[in-house]
């Protein structure tokens, strides 16, 4: 993700929850893991969750994002977690943002699979083997002037998209709303501050001896966070609804 400036990483959870799911004491003062260690174990779990995910979990309310590379043109393209849009700008021209068919505008936001959070904009009708041009699959594309050689998704010709370094800019809102957040989001987030905040004794090993002789494992991460990086990862070119 490439942001215009950099931002610090908002908590999904707090301290108290994590060690009430950990089952350690309640009042911090009395527990070896106090509510800083814990607290910067959230802060680097959503840091992890969104590094591997690709998109932001967090609310960080509106935010200028520019994609990394270039989109090449293609039909379709991946966003990081935006819940509105304030201003889309792809190829040098500002887009109008769409969120239902039949609507008329210049590109059309997908939702993941919750429709709360838009992972892709669809920037044009998908390309297919015909002699027809793409833009005859809108039917308002004479009134969009789609056929026109400057319009961005014509650049380069049919076979042979090309675009210049950073030519989606979008501002908007990223993230869920603070309090909010999906049950499975908050869980993948407490089972990995929870797991870094156990590990220390396990770090010269990967394992961990308990009092009474039994081993923990800490060689990999918890099922519940596996699982959340397989669900919620955003993919390469072509990014569906999941």
């Amino acid at each position: 993700m490439s942001l215009i400036a950099p931002l610090s990483v908002p908590t999904i959870v707090t301290a108290p929850e994590v060690r009430a799911w950990l089952d350690l004491n309640a009042v911090a003062s009395q527990s070896s893991y106090n509510d800083a260690t814990i607290g910067s174990n959230i802060i680097a779990a959503v840091a992890y969750l969104e590094h591997k995910t690709g998109r932001f979990l967090a609310d960080r309310g509106e935010v200028t994002w520019t994609i990394p590379g270039a989109t090449m043109l293609r039909a379709q393209v991946a966003i990081p977690g935006f819940r509105t849009f304030t201003s889309v700008s792809w190829g040098g021209a500002t887009l109008s943002v769409g969120y239902s068919a039949g609507v008329s505008a210049s590109c059309w936001a997908v939702p993941d699979q919750l429709n709360s959070i838009y992972v892709a904009l669809q920037f044009r009708a998908w390309r297919a083997d015909s002699d027809r041009p793409w833009y005859l699959a809108d039917s308002n594309w004479w009134d969009k002037a789609l056929d026109s050689p400057f319009y961005p998704g014509n650049w380069g010709g049919g076979y042979a998209w090309t675009s210049m370094p950073d030519d989606l800019v979008i501002v908007g809102e990223v993230g869920y709303v603070a309090g909010s957040e999906p049950y499975d989001v908050r869980m993948a987030v407490r089972a990995l501050a929870g797991f870094e905040t156990l590990r220390p004794r396990s770090i010269l090993a990967d394992v961990a001896i308990t009092p009474a002789g039994g081993i923990l494992n800490y060689s990999r991460l918890p099922n519940e966070v596996v699982e959340f990086l397989a669900d919620y990862k955003l993919g390469g070119e072509q990014v569906v609804s999941m």
